[in-house]
């Protein structure tokens, strides 16, 4: 007769196997890929070049390392000039408003003082409990001001002492790209050549799966980029706000960046045009920022349910259990978490959901 614990042993399994997925997953997304992504990121584009190559070496009987140098060059003078453009035109944007930003600063200390003189004649006739609340929201409210600037400095500092580190994990990108494009037909015999027989077919499955949903997750970023690129730059542009195309460049790469988000743009900016008593201008800003966070909350399950192969509903179970269990990473954590576990039902490790 089988005991009571045989009987729930095979749900005790399953959520074992899901807790390990979740903390296997978590333990890759904060430390591990570290340590590898440079490589990741050359098996990924040795993947996308891989198409070239082969072009060269049929069509142009080129040998695969000839074609692969080729093809890595080319890659890398296109990307390069592509950044070099863009890079430009930011960099004179940024050179236009680093010489304006001294008038930016006077203008701000005027109108704070202004600000500031005008609470003092109206929190005088209040009562003090009142008056000495007003004081601390506007101690709070230029401390607040201060803490960002001073964020944004010291962010400007890491990125420039970071430059150093991109380099030399750009060069070891480059480099691990030639030599997994020049010999990914070994790498996959070798890898094949050891994993038993039966296990070959599976093998497939998760590489795909698994490719699918970071080649999607990617995917799905640079799509709700492009949308807070179109809807920051159309806004600015109709607001009257300078620097709109830059503004919007900032603002969508940020938002990428959970951490972040399009916030760290917009909130001093609505702050800059309040105390500048641009009053229509900061209402409008606040307008548009709420529509951005809005779509992009809205959008954003179905957007990256599509691309990697989940329903929005189970994308947004996920991404929200996941920040809940991890913080912001869990954004991420949660969908992939939920991908491996579909992936490990179609090669029969878990068993599928009856229908």
């Amino acid at each position: 007769m089988n005991s009571p614990f045989e009987k729930y042993l095979p749900i005790l399994s399953r959520i074992f196997i899901i807790c390990f997925i979740v903390l296997g997953t978590y333990f890759m997304s904060t430390t591990f890929i570290f340590y590898i992504l440079p490589f990741i990121i050359s098996w990924i584009l040795s993947s996308v070049l891989e198409p070239v190559i082969l072009f060269f070496t049929k069509y142009l009987k080129l040998s695969r390392n000839t074609a692969t140098f080729i093809a890595v060059l080319f890659s890398i003078l296109f990307m390069g000039t592509l950044i070099a453009l863009i890079g430009g035109m930011i960099i004179i944007q940024l050179t236009k408003l680093s010489m304006e930003l001294p008038q930016y600063s006077r203008n701000l200390y005027f109108h704070s003082n202004h600000l500031t003189k005008k609470l003092e004649h109206l929190y005088i006739q209040l009562p003090p409990d009142i008056a000495q609340s007003i004081i601390n929201g506007i101690n709070g409210l230029f401390q607040n001001l201060t803490t960002i600037i001073g964020k944004c400095i010291s962010s400007l500092l890491s990125f420039i002492s970071a430059i150093p580190g991109f380099f030399i994990f750009l060069l070891v990108t480059i480099m691990a790209t030639f030599f997994i494009a020049r010999d990914k037909p070994k790498i996959k015999k070798f890898i094949i050549a050891q994993l038993p027989k039966n296990t070959i077919s599976k093998s497939r499955i998760i590489k795909q799966n698994l490719l699918f949903a970071l080649t999607g997750y990617i995917k799905a970023q640079f799509i709700l980029m492009f949308i807070t690129f179109v809807e920051s730059t159309i806004g600015l542009t109709i607001i009257g706000i300078d620097y709109a195309v830059l503004i919007a460049f900032f603002a969508s790469i940020i938002d990428a960046l959970p951490i972040l988000g399009t916030g760290f743009i917009y909130v001093p900016l609505i702050l800059l045009k309040f105390l500048t008593h641009s009053y229509d201008q900061c209402l409008h800003l606040s307008i548009l920022y709420g529509i951005i966070i809005l779509v992009r909350q809205l959008l954003e399950p179905k957007i990256l349910g599509n691309q990697i192969g989940l329903y929005p509903l189970v994308t947004l179970i996920s991404m929200y259990v996941g920040l809940k269990l991890f913080g912001i990473l869990g954004l991420l954590i949660g969908p992939i978490s939920v991908v491996i576990f579909t992936t490990f039902q179609k090669i029969d490790l878990l068993p599928k959901w009856k229908n």
